[in-house]
């Protein structure tokens, strides 16, 4: 009878210790969820370091960054830039895939930079090759700057 007893507490504590181990990872696993679908800003900057323009990258799946013109517009625009010459109509765009964005150049000629959060090189980016961004990383478009928050 005192075995049955045992054994019973036994069972009730390991299912009681299983089920509390099941939700502590699935509190981990929505919470890492949370974390990829935040989402993230880019901040135009103006030349004196202020915010000139603000994009909320939410559930589309593409910003194009450039020069509008009549027959194609553009989500990010440098036309009125000092340095729009520089700059080509379709210059790079931010895409995403699944919960992470990217950027990636598309200019013939002009640079697309990016400065990762934790480095202080800016990398020239290669037309047509995706880079994952993140938060604190700074594009670079010719000179104009876009910093991501």
């Amino acid at each position: 009878m005192a075995d049955q007893s045992a054994l019973g507490i036994f069972l009730v504590v390991s299912t009681v210790a299983l089920w509390g181990i099941v939700i502590w990872l699935t509190c981990i696993h929505i919470s890492e969820y949370i974390k990829r679908r935040v989402r993230i800003r880019a901040l135009v900057m103006d030349d004196r370091g202020g915010v000139r323009d603000t994009h909320e990258l939410g559930k589309q799946k593409e910003l194009l960054i450039g020069k509008s013109t009549p027959a194609k517009m553009v989500n990010i625009d440098f036309s009125d830039s000092a340095y729009a010459a520089s700059i080509e109509e379709e210059h790079a765009a931010l895409v995403r895939y699944g919960s992470y964005w990217y950027v990636c150049a598309r200019a013939q000629k002009g640079m697309v930079g990016l400065r990762q959060k934790e480095g202080n090189v800016v990398y020239k980016l290669r037309r047509g090759i995706p880079y994952r961004i993140s938060r604190g990383d700074i594009i670079y478009i010719s000179y104009e700057k876009i910093v991501l928050e």
